[in-house]
């Protein structure tokens, strides 16, 4: 058993159950937008279950460790700036979740951590809010 294996099959897993239970529980049925709520988590949903299985079957990297405790500061980094971002609401949250990430992981040249907590942050606020006719939280 390879490292590729079971993270690829954790990702597959994921997508399935995204796809068969979360995405129909979760998502509500709503009548005005050009975009069916539920399309683009699906869409995200299957992406996660192809590429599991081609993660999953592609190279044999022996299981080491060694990084798992940055993998779990990573993790859990991430689930406080979600659960912040449903109390304090993403435009104050996610510019500045995503700037500590990237330092976190190492980052440090100005355009790119500009790009990060800035562009794509605004990116994601743009296409979901305006385009998609959703809301974030906050």
């Amino acid at each position: 058993m390879s490292l590729n294996w079971m993270s690829g099959v954790l990702v597959e897993a994921f997508g399935l159950i995204l796809i068969g239970y979360i995405i129909p529980t979760q998502v509500e049925a709503v009548d005005y937008g050009w975009v069916r709520p539920e399309t683009l988590p699906n869409a995200m949903a299957v992406a996660l279950v192809v590429l599991g299985l081609l993660h999953a079957f592609t190279g044999a990297d022996p299981i080491d460790l060694r990084g798992a405790p940055r993998a779990f500061l990573y993790l859990g980094f991430t689930a406080a700036a979600v659960w912040a971002m449903g109390r304090i609401g993403f435009v104050a949250v996610a510019p500045v979740a995503m700037l500590a990430l990237m330092l976190l992981i190492g980052e440090r040249r100005p355009l790119w951590l500009g790009i990060g907590a800035i562009a794509f942050p605004a990116a994601i606020w743009l296409v979901v809010v305006p385009l998609l006719g959703r809301t974030l939280p906050g």
